[in-house]
C-alpha cells in the first residue's frame, strides 16, 4: 500500500489523461454519424489512432534521445491538447484521420513518459503492486471518460474542449514530479517467426485481441448509436463494457494461476464470443439488455491480451520478458490498425449488428486455435508458471515495472541531458 501511495499523484495523472483520451475517442464515434460520416469512413479514421500508436512506440524513444525526456514530454502534451480541440473546430474525415494519427503518437509518448517515471519511483520489491495498480487505473480512467459524454452537447465544441482540458490537467502532477529524469528503455523486439516459435498461442491471441478491442474502442459508439441509443445510452454502454473488464480481470488471472493457462485463455476467448453473440441476440429486448450483453463481453475481452502475454512469458526467462512482451504489444497494435477498418466496412454493409459478429469471430478463431494447440503440445507444468500480472498494450516503458523483470536485466540507454 505504501508503494501505491508514493506514486498516487502519477496514477492520478494517468487516470485524468485517459479520461480525456477516452472521452475524445467516444465523442468522435458519436459526432461522426451526426456529420454524415459512414461507418466505413469512421473505421478508417479510428484506425489512424492505432497507426500512430505503433509509430509512436518506434519514434518517441528516438526523439527522447535527441532532445531529452522533459522537452519531448512537454511538446507531446501541448500537441495532443491542441489536437483534441482541432477535432471539434474542423470536421473533415481526412483531417480527423491525420489528427487521430497524431493523437496516437502523442498518447503513446505520454504513456512512455509517465510509465518511465512510475518505474523510477518503484523498487524491485514493490513492482507487482504498482504494476497492477497502474493497469487497473488505465481502465478506470477510460471508463470515467465514457461517462463524461453525459456532461455536454455532442454537437457543440464544449466536449472537445473538456477533453483538451483533461489531457492538459492530467499532465500537471506528472510534470511537477520531483523524481529525477528516468532512463529511456531500449526495448528490442523479436522477429515474428522467433516469437511464433516461442508461443504460437500468444501470437495468435494478441493479434486477434487487437482486432476485436480496437473495433470496440473505435466503433462501439457507432454500434450503440446505430441501435438508436442517445448519447447518454452510448456513454453507459461503453462504460459498462469497460467496467466488466475491471471486475473480472483479477478473478480470471487468478484462475489462470491454478489451471493450465492455455485452457483458461481458450475459455476466456470462448466466453468473449458468447458475450458478443448474447449482445446480438439481446438487441430486440431493448437498450438495457444490450448493455448487460456489453458488460458480459467486457468481462472477458479485456483479459485476452494479459493472458496471452502471461502464457508467452511462461516460455521465456525473466531477462527476455521485456523484449517478448514489447513484441506482443506491437503485434496487438498491428491487429488494432486493421480491426476498425474491417468492422467499419461490415457495419456499413450489414448494419450495426455486424460489429457483434466481428467480435465473435475475432474471439472464436483464437479459441479454436488454442484447442488445436492443446492437442499437439504438452502444457507447461503448473509449478513453472509465473504468477498472472494484468497487462494492457500501453508502451514498452510499462514493462519495466513487470514484477518478473529485475532492474539488472533491463536494457536501458541514458537520455539526453535535461534542459
Amino acid at each position: 500500500m505504501h508503494a501505491i501511495t508514493a506514486v498516487f499523484t502519477l496514477l492520478l495523472g494517468v487516470a485524468v489523461i485517459l479520461a480525456g483520451s477516452g472521452l475524445l475517442g467516444t465523442l468522435l464515434g458519436v459526432r461522426g454519424p451526426l456529420e454524415g460520416m459512414s461507418a466505413g469512413t469512421l473505421g478508417l479514421i479510428m484506425s489512424g489512432y492505432f497507426v500512430g500508436y505503433v509509430g509512436g512506440t518506434l519514434l518517441v524513444p528516438k526523439l527522447i534521445r535527441q532532445v531529452g525526456h522533459i522537452r519531448t514530454f512537454a511538446a507531446l502534451a501541448s500537441l495532443v491538447s491542441i489536437v483534441s480541440l482541432l477535432h471539434g473546430l474542423f470536421v473533415s474525415p481526412a483531417l480527423w484521420f491525420l489528427l487521430r494519427f497524431v493523437a496516437g503518437v502523442c498518447v503513446v509518448g505520454l504513456y512512455i513518459a509517465i510509465e518511465s517515471w512510475l518505474n523510477e519511483r518503484t523498487g524491485n520489491e514493490e513492482r507487482g503492486n504498482v504494476f497492477s495498480a497502474y493497469m487497473t487505473t488505465t481502465l478506470i480512467g477510460l471508463a470515467v471518460g465514457q461517462l463524461l459524454l453525459l456532461t455536454g452537447d455532442v454537437s457543440q465544441l464544449e466536449l472537445f474542449a473538456l477533453a483538451s482540458v483533461l489531457l492538459s490537467l492530467g499532465l500537471v502532477p506528472v510534470a511537477l514530479t520531483q523524481v529525477r529524469e528516468p532512463p529511456v528503455v531500449d526495448a528490442d523486439r523479436l522477429g515474428l517467426r522467433k516469437l511464433f516459435e516461442i508461443s504460437p498461442v500468444g501470437v495468435v491471441a494478441c493479434v486477434f485481441s487487437g482486432l476485436g478491442i480496437s473495433a470496440f474502442w473505435g466503433l462501439g459508439p457507432v454500434f450503440a448509436g446505430g441501435l438508436g441509443f442517445d448519447p447518454d445510452g452510448i456513454s453507459l454502454y461503453m462504460s459498462l463494457t469497460i467496467l466488466g473488464g475491471i471486475v473480472m480481470m483479477w478473478p480470471v488471472g487468478r484462475l489462470s494461476d491454478r489451471i493450465e493457462r492455455r485452457r483458461v485463455l481458450m475459455m476466456v476467448c470462448a466466453m468473449t464470443a458468447v458475450g458478443a453473440i448474447a449482445t446480438l441476440l439481446l438487441i430486440p429486448y431493448g437498450a438495457w439488455a444490450v448493455k448487460v450483453g456489453g458488460f458480459v463481453y467486457g468481462c472477458f475481452a479485456f483479459s485476452i491480451f494479459s493472458l496471452a502475454a502471461a502464457h508467452t512469458n511462461d516460455h521465456v526467462a525473466p531477462d527476455q520478458i521485456l523484449e517478448v512482451t514489447s513484441s506482443l504489444q506491437l503485434l496487438w497494435g498491428s491487429g488494432a490498425i486493421v480491426g476498425p477498418i474491417v468492422a467499419g466496412l461490415l457495419i456499413q454493409q450489414f448494419g450495426p449488428e455486424a460489429l457483434m459478429a466481428w467480435f465473435a469471430v475475432a474471439a472464436l478463431i483464437p479459441a479454436v486455435f488454442i484447442r488445436y494447440r492443446m492437442t499437439v503440445t504438452r502444457p507447461i507444468p503448473m509449478d513453472e508458471q509465473a504468477d498472472f500480472v494484468p497487462q494492457f498494450a500501453t508502451s514498452p516503458a510499462a514493462l519495466e515495472m513487470h514484477p518478473e523483470v529485475e532492474e539488472s536485466d533491463q536494457t536501458v540507454e541514458p537520455t539526453a541531458p535535461a534542459p
